[in-house]
């Protein structure tokens, strides 16, 4: 895992999100990029996370 990218809907979750992604990939530590967003095709969803890897 190289870098992922984090949408989220309402950036007041922020810190709950971020404490998730620590738990996930602290021993990765992918660069990372957090954005506020005004919706995702689903309106149930509130968080949407990309991920790129290199496979070696």
């Amino acid at each position: 895992m190289v870098r992922t990218r984090v949408y989220l809907t309402d950036i007041a979750d922020f810190n709950a999100v971020a404490r998730a992604h620590v738990a996930v990939f602290a021993d990765i530590r992918p660069t990372t990029t957090f954005v506020e967003i005004s919706a995702l095709a689903d309106p149930a969803l509130l968080v949407e996370i990309e991920a790129d890897a290199i496979v070696q």
